[in-house]
């Protein structure tokens, strides 16, 4: 178990390095209501590029955030109901909602966390 979620290391894929699975179903109370993601669901947690993980680590206490922003994603949750700009965002804030909850003394780091997916982030959305 990773700081509450049961997961694996993902060693067997040499082509995607730092990738973990969900080793079983999870369970988040959302904004937009339960959301689920299923045991198999492969994350690489938070995407952060190997020169900023001093400051902005990909794996730590904001682990379900980043397991449920990433899934989230993955599925383009929400789209369907308000449209592509309003489901990103209701994604984002929900992830900056959870690290705050996780690591509530490190507030400006979590903010920005949050912005740098804001802005950043459009492309994994998009594709």
């Amino acid at each position: 178990m990773e700081n509450g979620i049961y997961v694996r290391y993902l060693e067997e894929d040499p082509e995607k390095p730092d990738r973990w699975i969900t080793t079983q179903p999870i369970r988040f109370d959302t904004l937009i209501g339960e959301i689920i993601v299923p045991e198999g669901f492969v994350t690489d947690f938070a995407s952060v590029p190997t020169l900023f993980w001093g400051l902005f680590p990909p794996i730590g206490r904001h682990n379900r955030g980043s397991l449920l922003h990433d899934y989230w994603y993955d599925n383009r949750l929400g789209v369907a109901q308000w449209g592509e700009k309003e489901a990103r965002r209701l994604a984002d804030l929900e992830y900056w909602i959870r690290m705050d909850q996780a690591e509530p003394k490190r507030k400006l780091r979590n903010r920005l966390m949050y912005l740098a997916c804001r802005w950043f982030a459009r492309g994994w959305w998009v594709n």
